[in-house]
């Protein structure tokens, strides 16, 4: 068995156990609101030994690519950095700080405050930027800030913000969705996919710097952002489940979320809404929560799932 196929088996494998049995992974901590844990529980990624290996000397996590080997990855950098932050406001683990800590020399190892991915995605080309790295980069940053008061993290931070300013067809990461709203991507692809969840890991990573400075994150619109995602919320709204993306707008099959971007999504809207006091994204939350509890809809979403799937692994034959 080829190599995409062994992954397509062992990828549907974990997506029929998430949709079959369902998962609490990525739950809303409630108490974000009013401290600086992170959002969303991410403790369950430090209880699995593999899900940050392979790393390097210093311990930061990588990811194994068959065409170009070992690469660091920001946003899975900012994962291990942000679970440790928790984990270390929780219990006070010394071990995590200085995990944590690791993580953030590496997002002040870039002079420009730009995280670059050294491998190709979705047609994209390295070196490629991404809204979300930056996004959980900031997230990060400000965190290492509210520990140490040390001003060179926030300096860090405002530079961060500097692809989420440019237009996508500029070299940026901004762009708009079909009714002109804006919109921060993930991948910045032509034409735009739209992610759900790496646009909402951005507008956290903006909340967190407005929580410390209006001021700094006054450039990228934050109101704005919030209310595109408010008004748009439904675009992803796939009727019984969420959608990962809106690239069937250009013609793709709709790509229903997994079980754990699902719930994610819903921690995401949680959180974004009672922050910003959205009520589109806090009834989108609780109608995708109220999806997620009902077996039959967790069925058609992984159908819906293996056909994409099974397309996509078509497509690169």
């Amino acid at each position: 068995m080829s190599v995409p196929l062994i992954f397509a088996a062992r990828e549907m494998l974990e997506s029929f156990k998430g949709f079959m049995l369902g998962n609490d992974k990525f739950s809303f901590l409630e108490s974000s609101l009013n401290s600086w844990l992170y959002p969303m529980d991410l403790e369950f990624t430090l209880k699995k030994d593999l899900y940050y290996s392979p790393r390097d000397s210093r311990g930061l996590p990588m990811r194994r690519l068959v065409s170009v080997g070992d690469q660091y990855v920001p946003t899975r950098i900012a994962s291990y950095a942000l679970a440790h932050h928790n984990r270390y406001l929780l219990t006070g683990d010394e071990h995590s700080r200085q995990r944590f800590f690791a993580a953030v020399e590496w997002f002040m190892s870039f002079p420009d405050g730009v995280w670059y991915y050294n491998f190709s995605r979705y047609g994209l080309k390295p070196p490629w930027i991404s809204a979300m790295a930056q996004g959980e980069g900031i997230s990060v940053l400000v965190r290492a800030w509210k520990l140490t008061q040390d001003p060179v993290y926030l300096s860090q931070a405002q530079k961060a913000l500097k692809p989420l300013l440019i237009p996508l067809e500029q070299g940026g990461v901004r762009s708009a969705l079909p009714d002109g709203s804006p919109f921060l991507e993930e991948y910045p692809t032509n034409p735009p996919l739209h992610v759900l969840n790496g646009f909402m890991y951005t507008l956290i990573g903006l909340v967190d710097l407005w929580r410390v400075s209006k001021e700094l994150v006054a450039p990228a619109g934050l109101d704005d952002l919030l209310d595109s995602l408010d008004k748009n919320i439904g675009l992803w709204d796939f009727g019984f489940w969420s959608l990962y993306d809106l690239g069937h707008l250009h013609a793709a099959l709709p790509q229903v979320a997994s079980m754990r971007y699902h719930n994610l999504h819903i921690s995401q809207l949680t959180f974004l809404g009672r922050f910003g006091h959205r009520q589109g994204l806090l009834e989108a939350a609780h109608r995708w929560q109220e999806y997620a509890r009902s077996p039959w809809n967790r069925w058609r979403a992984f159908f819906h799932k293996v056909r994409y799937r099974l397309r996509a692994l078509g497509e690169t034959k």
